[in-house]
């Protein structure tokens, strides 16, 4: 009985080939783009916002779930550091959340004006 010999070089070429494959996959799915933007804004107050109040605030403003998940933390990020925020999908301002004391003060294209108050955690019409 001949004993089986495998060519390794072969078997390299192919699992190198599978592994950039796949990059390339992950690569293409982490850059999809939702046409979402988060862009800072100037604001004399700041304030880091729990996960509780970011959720809170963007569902008021009409974000979906999955946006809640892919954009909260660069709006939570942006009050923190320059206290307003504006999102724009596309060309659109869909919203801007500005900080003023212990408030956040959301105005939407699509849903009017809010007033979210963090120590009571209570969104207001405006």
């Amino acid at each position: 009985m001949k004993p089986t010999r495998y060519n390794t070089r072969n078997g390299s070429v192919t699992i190198v080939l599978t592994l950039l494959v796949l990059l390339a996959l992950s690569v293409a799915g982490c850059a999809r783009n939702t046409g979402i933007q988060v862009l800072p804004m100037g604001n004399q107050h700041v304030l880091t916002l729990t996960a509780d109040d970011v959720v809170e605030v963007m569902r008021a403003a009409g974000f979906s779930d999955m946006q809640i998940w892919e954009h909260g933390t660069a709006l939570r990020d942006g009050l923190a550091r320059s206290g307003a925020v504006q999102i724009k999908i596309g060309q659109t301002a869909e919203a801007v959340f500005a900080i003023r004391a212990d408030s956040v003060y959301i105005t939407t294209r699509l849903r009017g004006n809010f007033i979210y108050n963090v120590n009571t955690g209570w969104v207001q019409g405006g």
